[in-house]
């Protein structure tokens, strides 16, 4: 894991990401405002998995360069806009092990499996890396790896650590080796470090369970920890210097602090103070980022959960797991059919519901590419199935039986020359194409089934916008349909609403919103549905003849219930039936009924709109500089008449016993999907997963 951004103490700016590597290749961009959103998912390929992360800033970059490294001799930088990798550049040297970045953001240094240490110049800007030197070779592998000034440490198999100059003088040389403890059993490996600017020392963690301290000027051991039972795997500290944590294979996360004797740094001691168990599995990353009034420390491991606490608080503060969820969804539904779609990674399933409430595995798709896939889309008759990668789309008839059913694939060249890549797509009309590739361009395409041909129709236009900040921010990331077919919805990262005339591929703007639109739906009445970052809802007329907020929106959106504002997990899906949204997440499922309007009332404590949820301090938020206010200012501060306007108005509204405006449940364990099948709701939950074994720590029973 990476965060965008180096610690500091301003505001946090609002281009801060952390990019997580996934096992299976993939790499995902979450944005820390909000409850953590998953934004982007750049896709990764079999047999691949993300071994480092790091971000680079230069002082010509407009925005932070995303690179990793993967079990092979490439260092890759990222395109955040396409998705697509901008440049594999291969360092000739052994395969790499581990990366890091200097303080200026550019120059990249990469420990590799021979021993040598590669520094790769990345000063030309953005897909720019130039080899610059390999250091001095020594006989083990580079296991991490960091820089300090003009120099840069690397932690080796051997159990030594050693430092390589960049000086003129000495340039590429080793100056300084360091030896932790050798186990009597096996090799001691260094498979961590951490540097201390200000206090010019280095933190190591080993095999043994060690935790070091070192002196960076005389290559001395300053401290020594054994608090670990098994390998350390990594090290942060927090921006002051005055704290780190250490995590591995033992599942916990242990904090050290520095206690100044006599006031003097030379005199300073570093004493273990908490630890926590939070992991259930070993840690493989953390990373920690501090602003003005947040100060956040994340982990993850093989439990593939991401866990967020906070570093001032970490002995007995809030923490929060972010589940292996998507919030980009990777399972489909076809209603005509009672067909469950899934995919990961370069395999699609297909189950059928059965009469009795079973389900059959009635298909199963293995791509041959090594790309794994970035999306899926169904025809509603269930005839046609789209199966896309970032490199490919490849497009399958399917063919129903009473047990199973068969998959023929299209071979269309001409096709495959237009489209060789596809971020989302949908199949309409039971034979219109639409594609949208990683350069944002949108493609309405006709499939003859007959024939085994895909032609293209048409390009939708789109304005151009001004640039961003951040590369992606004008990418579209929401397509949705209208229930007639005719019209269809898109929402981009900057806040920006399209709806699409299908008949003549015309677009109009419809709004734009101050908060990133997280999902949309058309309801039953051809109206659309948004659901924005900050879990508001609004609902709006896509007609120019009528006011933009429907009657609905204007009286609700204002008084949410606060149940659903303070919901922490994040919603992940929404779906409307019979003029009911409904809203899902990890571990709740909702509905707000369009036909009903949300009483004003204690009860629902939304006599007013708060501007600061329940903080725990683990996401970051927009007003970070508000006072607090509570409810009782809020309904003082607001027109009276207007509050005693809506009260009256709900008054003559009279609801029927069995009627509700909101409903939630919040008894659910890890939802993965929910929709509308034949008259009854599916849900589909996450299975308890089996882990590889964990640590076994003592257990004390009392």
């Amino acid at each position: 894991m990476a965060f965008s951004h180096n610690s500091s103490t301003q505001i946090a700016s609002n281009d801060l990401r952390l990019a997580v590597g996934r096992g299976n290749g993939d790499i995902e961009i979450w944005n820390p405002k909000f409850n953590w959103t998953h934004e982007l998912t750049l896709f990764g390929s079999r047999g691949r998995s993300i071994e480092g992360l790091c971000w680079a800033i230069n002082e010509g970059d407009s925005q932070p360069r995303l690179f990793s490294i993967g079990g092979s001799t490439y260092v890759t930088e990222w395109d955040l806009k396409t998705g697509l990798p901008k440049i594999n550049y291969d360092c000739n040297v052994g395969v790499i092990w581990s990366i890091s970045v200097n303080n200026n953001g550019n120059k990249l240094a990469v420990g590799c499996d021979d021993g040598s240490v590669a520094i790769i110049d990345i000063s030309g800007g953005f897909g720019s890396m130039e080899h610059e030197m390999i250091c001095q070779r020594q006989e083990s592998r580079v296991l991490s790896i960091k820089w300090f000034e003009n120099s840069v440490i690397g932690g080796c198999a051997d159990g030594r650590i050693r430092c390589w100059s960049l000086n003129k003088d000495d340039r590429g040389r080793i100056v300084g080796t360091m030896r932790v403890d050798k186990s009597k059993t096996e090799s001691t490996l260094v498979w961590s470090i951490n540097i201390l600017s200000k206090r010019k020392q280095i933190i190591s963690g080993d095999s043994t369970g060690c935790i070091k301290i070192w002196d960076l000027e005389t290559f001395t051991l300053l401290q020594n920890f054994t608090t670990h039972e098994a390998d350390v795997l990594c090290i942060v500290n927090d921006f002051n210097e005055e704290k780190f944590f250490t995590a591995g294979v033992d599942r916990k996360i242990h904090q050290f602090n520095l206690i100044n004797l006599n006031q003097k740094n030379k005199n300073s001691k570093w004493s273990h103070t908490y630890n926590r168990l939070l992991h259930s599995n070993d840690v493989r990353t953390m990373v920690s980022f501090e602003s003005k009034g947040y100060n956040l420390l994340v982990s993850g491991g093989v439990e593939k959960s991401i866990v967020i606490q906070s570093v001032n608080q970490f002995n007995d503060g809030h923490y929060r797991k972010l589940s292996l969820n998507q919030q980009i969804s990777n399972i489909l539904i076809n209603q005509l059919n009672n067909l469950i779609i899934m995919w990961q990674d370069q395999t699609v399933k297909i189950w059928k519901i059965q009469s009795n409430t079973k389900y059959k595995l009635v298909a199963k798709l293995s791509l041959n590419d090594d790309e794994n896939i970035s999306h899926v889309t169904i025809n509603d008759e269930g005839t046609l199935l789209s199966v896309s990668t970032m490199s490919s789309v490849k497009v399958f008839e399917l063919i129903h039986n009473s047990k199973k059913i068969l998959v023929q694939k299209f071979k269309d060249e001409q096709f495959n020359s237009i489209i060789s890549s596809c971020k989302q797509s949908i199949i309409y009309n039971t034979n219109k194409f639409l594609i949208l590739t990683n350069n944002d361009e949108l493609y309405q395409f006709q499939i003859d089934i007959s024939n085994k041909t895909i032609e293209l129709i048409n390009e939708v236009e789109f304005e151009e916008s001004s640039d961003q900040s951040l590369t992606y921010l004008n990418n579209i990331k929401n397509m949705k349909l209208n229930h007639q077919q005719d019209k269809l919805a898109i929402s981009r990262f900057n806040g920006i609403i399209e709806i699409v005339d299908l008949n003549d591929l015309s677009s109009i703007k419809l709004t734009t919103l101050e908060n990133i639109p997280h999902l949309i739906e058309f309801s039953n009445n051809d109206t659309l549905i948004v659901l924005s970052e900050d879990n508001k809802i609004f609902e709006f007329n896509i007609e120019k003849s009528k006011d933009l907020l429907t009657s609905w929106s204007k009286r609700n959106s204002d008084f949410l219930p606060k149940q659903f504002l303070s919901l922490k997990d994040k919603p992940e899906g929404m779906f409307v039936d019979n003029n009911k949204i409904w809203i899902y997440g990890k571990e709740f499922l909702c509905y707000f009924d369009l036909n009903l309007n949300i009483p004003i009332s204690k009860m629902y404590k939304n006599t007013g709109i708060s501007k600061k949820r329940n903080r725990d301090g683990l996401t970051i938020e927009d007003d970070e500089d508000d006072e607090e206010i509570d409810d009782d200012s809020i309904e003082s501060s607001l027109k009276q008449n207007q509050i005693n306007r809506l009260r009256q108005q709900f008054q003559n509204e009279p609801i029927q016993d069995d009627e509700k405006p909101f409903w939630i449940n919040l008894n659910y364990r890890s939802i993965l999907f929910v929709n509308k099948l034949s008259s009854d709701l599916i849900i589909i939950e996450r299975p308890i997963s089996n882990n590889t074994p964990a640590f076994n720590l003592p257990k004390i029973k009392v």
